[in-house]
């Protein structure tokens, strides 16, 4: 009689084990389920990245959960700007071999959210970000195919909300001025312009005050340059921006050398 009681209680004791198995697979798929990042998570995790370049690793870290998200909320437009935005600081650190297909990574989802949302001023912004290092990789003559563009998506983006990024539309387009020879488009006063109407709007920009410096300095006004070029190195970093803003005191000193 013992025997049997003892195996009733292994025949117990191991569907209890069973069962106990499946519910903790049932729970185990419920997690593996639950663990794709939702969309939200995906944004709140990318903003938590994002470092105007300055942590690579963590960029490229941003970029890849937005685009796990974005292959499940195709038409996020706030995944998609943001994908936009990543792939642009992505490729700008990237090894020269990679940084066109970031770039064109960039330029797929810039106009995704710009189809999404056309009055949206972080898809025009990044787009014409993207186009821009898309056509620096490409060299002078294929850059020229994409001025068009880039000059397109920041006027739109001076339209929206000039004050986005720190004015930084009118940065890109008094560079694409001052840059471009004048038969192929630029402008070096309109360039002076656009420069000092985004200093005006945000005067502690200093990649705006590096560039009207220069500007400054192709036309001919020198004192203005170096005054430019010294008020840039007594400026404090921004702790948001502070490898952009080392680079540019950088340039800067370089500048007043010569």
């Amino acid at each position: 009689m013992q025997w049997v009681i003892l195996l009733a209680a292994i025949i117990c004791w191991s569907s209890i084990v069973t069962l106990a198995q499946q519910k903790s697979g049932i729970a185990s798929l419920h997690r593996s389920s639950d663990s794709a990042i939702t969309s939200a998570e995906a944004i709140r995790e990318a903003d938590r990245l994002f470092s105007y370049g300055a942590d690579s690793a963590a960029e490229r870290q941003a970029l890849a959960l937005l685009e796990q998200a974005l292959s499940r909320d195709a038409k996020n437009y706030h995944l998609l700007w943001r994908a936009a935005r990543a792939c642009y600081y992505v490729g700008d650190e990237a090894a020269k071999k990679e940084k066109l297909g970031y770039f064109e990574r960039g330029i797929v989802a810039g106009q995704r959210a710009v189809a999404e949302q056309p009055n949206g001023v972080e898809g025009h912004f990044w787009l014409g970000a993207n186009y821009g290092g898309y056509g620096e990789v490409k060299g002078a003559f294929k850059a020229l195919l994409t001025v068009k563009n880039i000059r397109a998506e920041m006027e739109t983006v001076l339209r929206l909300n000039a004050e986005y990024e720190e004015g930084r539309a009118y940065l890109a387009l008094g560079e694409l001025d001052r840059r471009l020879p004048r038969l192929l488009g630029g402008n070096l006063k309109r360039a002076i312009s656009y420069l000092e109407q985004g200093l005006r709007l945000a005067p502690q920009n200093m990649e705006i005050k590096l560039a009207l410096a220069e500007a400054y300095f192709d036309s001919g006004r020198r004192e203005e340059a170096r005054r430019q070029l010294q008020e840039i190195l007594q400026m404090p970093i921004n702790p948001a921006r502070a490898k952009e803003n080392r680079e540019t005191q950088q340039k800067a000193k370089r500048l007043l050398s010569k």
